[in-house]
């Protein structure tokens, strides 16, 4: 977890969106410091640019912070803010027609998976020599971008331990679309990885 990072429930989520949809930068300022080293590690997965992936994080909290106010009530933060973001990558991605990178930094199990199911990729087995996994990460990188943005997203953020619903959410497609999209991403990574 990053430095300074706190934990926060959905339920204070909420209790954070609504205490700054009253005007409180307080408020606003706890919800960057959980969600900011997230979103880095997501966006910089997707870009492979650390520098990018700053800027497109800021760019996420300040159209985050303007659309608080017209956001539903029942707006489940964690997925709003990867939305976003996701949205940010690929306006950069048509902007620059960048090729997208996908690289996990988390071991977390997921909801997602099958309790036996392990994650498809795992970059930070401390058994390896720093070259072995900067190579393995390389390899990696190379291998999920020739997926499709969506799939890679999705085996990302499952990585990442965020469950079906909330990928749904930030992709804005069914669960069980997700569910299809993990299996498939699934399939593709083995069958690419080398």
């Amino acid at each position: 977890m990053g430095k300074g990072a706190v934990i926060i429930s959905p339920n204070e989520d909420a209790e954070l969106v609504n205490r700054v949809r009253a005007g409180d930068l307080a408020a606003f300022e706890v919800i960057v410091a959980q969600y900011e080293p997230k979103l880095v590690r997501y966006i910089y997965g997707l870009t492979h640019e650390r520098e990018l992936a700053e800027d497109l994080v800021q760019e996420t909290f300040v159209s985050a912070y303007r659309a608080l106010s017209s956001a539903p009530d029942d707006l489940r933060l964690s997925a709003w803010l990867y939305k976003i973001a996701l949205n940010k990558v690929r306006s950069e991605k048509r902007r620059k027609e960048l090729p997208v990178y996908s690289v996990t930094f988390s071991n977390e199990k997921g909801q997602g998976r099958a309790e036996n199911e392990q994650p498809i990729f795992n970059v930070a087995d401390p058994r390896q020599e720093p070259g072995e996994q900067v190579a393995q990460r390389q390899q990696i990188a190379g291998t999920l971008a020739q997926l499709p943005d969506d799939q890679a997203t999705a085996l990302l953020m499952d990585a990442q331990g965020y469950g079906d619903d909330e990928i749904a959410s930030a992709l804005e497609v069914s669960v069980g679309a997700v569910r299809q999209k993990l299996f498939r991403g699934r399939k593709a990574f083995r069958a690419l990885y080398q």
